[in-house]
């Protein structure tokens, strides 16, 4: 058998590749009987019968209505539109954009026939905005400012100054000052260097501009380029003096001199602050940029760049602001933010403001040794649960009491250890017992509480606001 030659290729434009389909479609037509001939054929007052006395349909013996004209294909076959010879398809073409260059297409684009790169197409066509640049320009804005004010998403991910550079900075739990003085200047680097980094990743995202080479870059790249060094230069600046005699000009340092003994230094209240730090009865809360940490002597506030510090019995708590949401990402409850202004008695220690929800503000005056003051326009609404608890120790007090053999003795309530037991083979005290009942609810649910059953944490009995009394 022999091989078959390959044929030609041939470049035919789209006027030729029309014609070749027209004259093609009628060279192999074949002709056939015309119904309007039949009709016509025999006596010429009447038509063609079918049978008797039945004639031709008026619809063949008319003359045929032309067709309208169809919407051109995306592909020439023999179903497509037939154009006369010669004249084949119009494309609507426009004025080449600059350095355009010349192709062929079958397509009525808008531009058809030219072709450009995205930054030179016409504005409005989504050029720009596919451009490596400008997809670059919004990437590393998005990183910046996540990197800078941290989610939740990027501290799972580790992508914090924390967790990329934990084997420098040591652990806060066994060192709290010598962290916070080591992270606050390593973050300040860090987020100095974002600048610089851009402009680097511009290098690369728009090679055309020849960014490595700054003597031809444009003015405005050369200041930016200028400020990016800067920035991470005055950072170091600070930074080193912060770190003379061992970290002494540090602000946190410095504030922590304030408080020492006149023949004691910095690092012995510091080391008074990392042991009260390391107990686990501390009181803790807030987000990671703005962290609230209260120990028995000290009040302090964790943020990005500085760590505040205030001691307990020289400070003034003032609740200068109430704000309701209605709301919450947590708990899917309505949440009540409270701004307490912390003020120390000593005039060179710099006052700060803490927030925190309006149901830590109990626990945050348990472990406060100063009272705290609220402003005249500010309502603070207590917690759900110390709502429930409050009623819940009302209706109990409304049962009747119950009275203890003599031969029984009382003990402590083995929930709290501190108040007398006085319920279910008395164990247990009233905010304890009110607590479980609480902790057995449906949050979402509120207003059945007071209604419903729950197990006995002893018993395991399932009980009701009735069936509990107290001891006599």
């Amino acid at each position: 058998m022999r091989a078959r030659e390959p044929l030609p290729r041939v470049s035919v434009s789209p006027a030729g590749q029309w014609d070749r389909v027209q004259r093609h479609s009628q060279a192999g037509r074949v002709e056939e009987p015309n119904p309007r001939e039949n009709c016509r054929g025999g006596s010429r007052g009447g038509g063609r019968t079918r049978g008797p006395r039945t004639s031709f349909p008026k619809i063949l013996c008319g003359t045929p209505s032309p067709r309208a004209p169809r919407e051109g294909r995306d592909s020439v076959s023999q179903s497509a539109p037939r154009v006369p010879p010669g004249q084949g398809l119009s494309f609507p073409e426009r004025p080449a954009p600059p350095g355009a260059y010349r192709t062929w297409t079958l397509w009525p684009v808008r531009y058809a026939g030219w072709q450009a790169s995205p930054s030179q197409f016409p504005a409005g066509d989504g050029g720009a905005m596919d451009s490596p640049e400008v997809t670059f320009t919004l990437a590393y804005l998005v990183f910046a400012v996540c990197f800078v004010f941290t989610p939740t998403e990027f501290h799972s991910a580790g992508l914090t100054v924390q967790n990329l550079l934990s084997g420098w900075l040591g652990s806060e739990d066994a060192a709290f000052v010598p962290y916070h003085l080591r992270r606050t200047a390593a973050t300040l680097l860090c987020h100095s260097l974002l600048p610089l980094g851009y402009y680097v990743g511009m290098c690369f995202a728009a090679s055309e501009k020849q960014l490595y080479y700054p003597s031809q870059t444009p003015e405005t790249w050369r200041a930016f380029l200028l400020l990016a060094l800067m920035l991470p230069a005055i950072a170091c600046t600070l930074i080193y003096y912060w770190s003379r005699d061992h970290w002494a000009r540090h602000p946190l340092a410095r504030t922590l001199a304030l408080y020492a003994l006149p023949r004691s230094g910095w690092q012995a209240v510091a080391s008074s602050v990392n042991t009260e730090f390391r107990r686990i009865d501390k009181f803790a809360t807030g987000v990671p940029g703005a962290r609230v940490i209260v120990t028995d002597t000290w009040v302090m506030k964790v943020t990005t760049y500085r760590v505040h510090v205030a001691q307990q019995q020289d400070v003034r708590l003032t609740v200068t602001e109430a704000q309701q949401h209605e709301l919450s990402p947590d708990s899917h409850l309505p949440v009540q933010l409270l701004t307490i202004r912390v003020a120390s008695a000593n005039p060179a220690v710099p006052a700060f403001h803490i927030r925190l929800n309006s149901t830590e503000y109990g626990e945050l005056c348990e472990k406060l040794r100063a009272p705290i003051r609220s402003a005249a326009n500010v309502v603070i609404h207590q917690s759900l649960g110390d709502l429930f608890l409050e009623t819940f120790a009302s209706l109990v007090e409304v049962n009747p009491a119950y009275s203890v053999p003599s031969s029984q003795d009382l003990e402590a309530c083995i929930g709290c250890m501190q108040t007398r037991a006085s319920y279910c083979r008395p164990m247990w005290c009233l905010t304890c017992m009110g607590k479980w009942f609480a902790s057995r609810q449906d949050p979402q649910r509120p207003d059945t509480w007071l209604a419903s059953r729950v197990p006995c944490p002893t018993c395991r009995a399932r009980f009701c606001v009735l069936d509990v009394c107290t001891v006599r």
